[in-house]
This record gives C-alpha cells, structure tokens and sequence, in this order.
C-alpha cells in the first residue's frame, strides 16, 4: 500500500520541474486536493491570521528528487498549501516524508498528543542521524466573537491567536511530551540522571526557553 502511494505521489510532482514561471500539471488524485473556499478567512472578517509564517517558501521533500513548488503551512488547518493558477492546493499528509520550508524542516504524525490529534511537527535539533529528535508543535487557536452582555463591556471580533507551543521527544519507544520539569525528564534516563543533572546545573538550563532545550536535546544525544 506505502509503495502504490509513493508511487503515485512522485509520479504526481514529475510531470514537470517547478521554477517562478513554469507550472505542473494537478492530477486527479487522492495525493493533492483542492481548497473549496481559499478566501473564507477573509470573507469571514476574522482577526488574526491561520499562519505563523504566510509567505509561500521553497520547498523540499525528502522522499521526492523532483522541484517542488513553493508551499505555507496553514497551522490552524494543519495542511501545507501551495499555489497554482490562482488556486489553492493541500499536499496529502505522509508520515514518511520530511518537508522543509525554507529553514523550517516538518515531518507529519498520526495521534502525535494524548487527544490523538494529527499534525505537523517542526524538528528542531539540526544533527545527523541523531538518537533523540526535538520537535516543536505550534498552534494556531480561534476564538470566537465577543458580545458583552452589557454597555460596560466591550465587543471583540473573532481572531485567530498564536497560541503556546508544545514540544515532544522521540525516544525509542515512540513519541512522548518533553518533560516540564527536571524529575520528569530524569524519569526517561534513568541510566544518566548524575550526568543530565549536572549539565542542567552547569548550564542553568530552562526548560521554558526553546533554545535551553535544543543544547539540552543535544546532550542528550551524546549520551
């Protein structure tokens, strides 16, 4: 099944290479769908925006040789798009595949949380083949309009919010939160709690600032 959906997903990418000027052919295909209404945030009057980044990036995927076309991730939609023809496209979520954006690398998992929710993951720490990957969940949440029950109150238009990231570690036994807190994350390393806590003392390392937990990830890995 894994070796008919590649098969149809790089035969749908090679009809043509991609450049500012050159187009691809879309297919009738499970792999790539179009978007029914594009312009709903718009026409909706709603705040705020379904992206953390809404410019369109250079793409690459890791299981495709061919040009790919420019692509955004919609967070709150959880699909990558791109354009063509003034229309706009949703890539087929594939588990195998790495996508990078730009600087930004995603790879897509099924039942990532404890809500068994699907999504795409930005992996953080850049090394090669490393035993354990930090990955960062962003979100996007929507609120809804606000009318005040009374003159006191003031009205508020539905937005779309920025909302707090979560980050995940892959261990060998699969994907799981990133601790909050140093006993949690001595738990998972119970053969080098003296040297993990070490280095969280020598380094002051927080486990509320991003980049504290990439040098973290990245001792980790050499343990």
């Amino acid at each position: 099944m894994y070796n008919k959906f590649m098969f149809l997903f790089v035969l749908l990418f090679s009809f043509s290479l991609w450049s500012q000027n050159a187009t691809f052919e879309i297919k009738s295909s499970n792999l790539i769908f179009l978007n029914a209404n594009p312009s709903n945030e718009a026409a909706n009057n709603i705040e705020g925006s379904q992206y953390i980044i809404k410019e369109f990036s250079p793409s690459v995927f890791s299981c495709l040789s061919e040009s790919t076309p420019p692509i955004r991730y919609n967070v709150f939609k959880e699909e990558m798009e791109f354009m063509q023809d003034d229309k706009l496209y949703y890539v087929e979520k594939n588990d195998k595949c790495i996508i990078t954006l730009g600087n930004n690398s995603y790879k897509y998992f099924e039942n990532y949380s404890k809500e068994k929710k699907g999504g795409y993951l930005m992996i953080l720490n850049k090394l090669n083949d490393p035993k354990y990957i930090l990955y960062k969940k962003e979100k996007v949440k929507f609120v809804p309009e606000y009318i005040p029950n009374s003159t006191y109150g003031k009205e508020k238009p539905a937005s779309y919010v920025i909302d707090k990231s979560k980050y995940y570690i892959s261990m060998p036994d699969g994907l799981t939160e990133f601790p909050k807190k140093k006993s949690e994350l001595l738990k998972l390393f119970p053969n080098n709690q003296v040297s993990i806590e070490s280095f969280l003392t020598d380094k002051k390392i927080s486990f509320s600032q991003e980049s504290n937990l990439i040098e973290l990830i990245d001792f980790l890995n050499t343990l």
